[in-house]
């Protein structure tokens, strides 16, 4: 009697899904890491946006501006540009009168655009810790490349 062999095992199946699941747990954490490092870039390159615009403002006017409305650029999704506070993505960006600041809306870290620094002087860009123990407490350290002190890190200046 010959026997018809067109299917899989429940051995072969139950190895199969183990593999893949293996490689899940692997991969996951890696592409989550990834994408958080992806969108802090973004609000990076976004703040330095608004930031080059706003100096351009201020060499015009001769004051800070304090919202995006006047400046010389544009974001499709940013809401309320009327305002001192709004929001691009996954961060809420304020004008203040010595630096633009973009939080991340679970407030883990921010990104501070300073017109003059207290100690690293005119035109720095940093990163800043602003509480201890959340998932995010890498990134600050990993793109930034000096430590100033109290979890706030040197990016550009």
């Amino acid at each position: 009697m010959k026997k018809n062999k067109l299917g899989f095992t429940l051995v072969e199946l139950l190895a199969v899904v183990l593999i893949i699941g293996m490689l899940t747990a692997i991969g996951l954490p890696q592409y989550r890491k990834s994408v958080s490092r992806a969108e802090a870039m973004e609000a990076m390159v976004n703040l330095r946006t608004i930031f080059d615009a706003a100096r351009r403002f201020r060499a015009a006017n001769f004051t800070s501006p304090m919202m995006l409305k006047g400046l010389d650029i544009a974001f499709f999704d940013a809401d309320h540009n009327d305002t001192a506070t709004f929001a691009i993505g996954r961060f809420d960006y304020e004008f203040k009168t010595d630096r633009i600041e973009a939080c991340r809306h679970n407030g883990n870290y921010c990104f501070y655009a300073y017109y003059n620094h207290p100690s690293q002087g005119k035109n720095t860009l940093t990163c800043k810790r602003t509480s201890e123990g959340g998932k995010y407490d890498w990134l600050c350290e990993a793109i930034g490349t000096t430590n100033l002190g109290s979890n706030e890190y040197l990016l550009d200046r």
